[in-house]
């Protein structure tokens, strides 16, 4: 009956119907108290037959459905769900779907889908698809982004097998990066290309002469979403890539002084800032003028807002003292009660070593 409802004439109805079908898969995952997955094709750890089976009866009829799909609103749950399940579920339900879920999410970044070029042509008359400077809208920013963060699930399940997936998509989202796309898209494009530089670890590496420009220009845009997610993938870029980027720790250290010095942290802005920092010190401690960045880093502490940030953050302060580094000792009355209020915040992340 649900996957009939795939195909109603109501836009609501066929969302509600997505989704129900997800929910499906994953109660089935959870009823089978499977081991918890693991990154990477071909698969680690197979999910059991009765949710393989829903996988099956879902997947297909889903993507049929998402190609004849012409309202944004609808496509978008698809890609919010995809991610979802993605998350839950692990690599095992979109390894034989990969194929053609790229095809449709492409179609997107290309606005070649359904739902793009129906809207084309009703707004043309209207005049109202996009806005004065040829942003896009609020639904089409929504599409792309939500588009984006599949992408992003791809790479978190792929693993380093991610990459020939990748190859198809960087040139599209890295486009949107460009000063001219609206806030929205410039920080979709600088967070979606950061999570898949985090998720794909060492394989990242050959793409990093493409990220770190990307990167670093979201870092000096005007907008703090942008900044944020700029700081973030400069950081997990220097974690991630099996290069030497201490050449360029002078450069981002200083872009990344007003924003860990400034009082405002708006979007996270300072506590990624701070764990960008945190990153370069674990990277290459030696490449960091810590007499100088200390103060200031320390200042910024704890982290408030995004605590995400605080496992490098807290592994970098461990680090400093385990090596006992003389840098660090002036600093200690201060650190004491940053670390102090970390531990007694139920939000704080710490890795098992550094709690």
């Amino acid at each position: 009956e649900l996957v009939n409802l795939l195909d109603h004439f109501s836009d609501e109805v066929r969302k509600s119907a997505v989704s129900s079908l997800f929910t499906f898969i994953r109660t089935c995952n959870k009823i089978a108290n499977p081991e918890t997955w693991k990154a990477g094709v071909p698969l680690r750890v197979p999910i059991d037959d009765n949710t393989a089976a829903m996988v099956k009866l879902v997947l297909p009829e889903l993507l049929k459905m998402w190609e004849d799909e012409d309202e944004k609103i609808v496509v978008t749950r698809i890609c919010t769900e995809l991610r979802d399940i993605m998350t839950d579920v692990g690599p095992a339900v979109v390894i034989e779907y990969a194929e053609g879920i790229s095809v449709r999410l492409l179609e997107l970044f290309e606005k070649k889908a359904l739902c793009q070029t129906i809207d084309e042509e009703d707004d043309d008359e209207a005049g109202d698809e996009q806005d004065d400077e040829g942003n896009l809208t609020e639904y089409d920013s929504m599409l792309i982004c939500s588009a984006a963060d599949c992408v992003a699930g791809f790479a978190d399940v792929f693993g380093e097998a991610f990459a020939p997936i990748l190859d198809t998509f960087l040139p599209h989202i890295a486009g949107y990066a460009k000063p001219s796309f609206a806030v929205s898209e410039r920080a979709m494009a600088c967070g979606c290309l950061a999570e898949i530089t985090k998720n794909m670890g060492p394989g990242i590496t050959k793409y990093a002469e493409t990220l770190f420009p990307i990167f670093t220009n979201g870092m000096r845009d005007e907008h703090p979403e942008v900044v944020s997610n700029g700081a973030y993938g400069v950081g997990v870029l220097i974690e991630a890539a099996t290069i030497d980027a201490t050449e360029h720790f002078g450069d981002i250290l200083r872009m990344l002084y007003p924003l860990v010095k400034s009082s405002d942290n708006t979007n996270n802005v300072r506590d990624n800032a701070a764990g960008c920092v945190a990153r370069l010190i674990l990277e290459n401690a030696d490449a960091v003028p810590l007499a100088d960045v200390l103060p200031v880093w320390i200042s910024a502490l704890p982290i408030r807002g995004d605590h995400q940030e605080d496992l490098p953050v807290y592994d970098a302060i461990c680090h400093l003292l385990k090596n006992k580094r003389a840098e660090i000792e002036q600093f200690l009355p201060s650190l004491m009660p940053v670390l102090k209020q970390a531990m007694e915040s139920a939000d704080t992340m710490f890795s098992d070593e550094s709690r």
